[in-house]
């Protein structure tokens, strides 16, 4: 469990931090997109395997109703 807290003074310092190191800010947030984007489209690909599990229930369901 992480425990974060601010105060003016810290966010002060996160500000003088992110305007002085430029490129490591830049970075971080790349790597935290790319990993957002990971997480979307896993669940972009979990919703579209739902949805063919449910196609393919219905069929087979269907093909032995009859």
């Amino acid at each position: 469990m992480v425990k974060i807290t601010l105060d003016e003074e810290s966010i002060h310092a996160i500000v003088q931090y992110a305007k002085t190191h430029r490129k490591e800010i830049r970075e971080l947030a790349k790597i935290v997109g790319e990993e957002i984007l990971s997480v979307l489209n896993e669940k972009e690909i979990i919703d579209d395997g739902a949805q063919l599990y449910r196609e393919i229930t219905r069929a087979i369901n269907y093909t032995y109703q009859k």
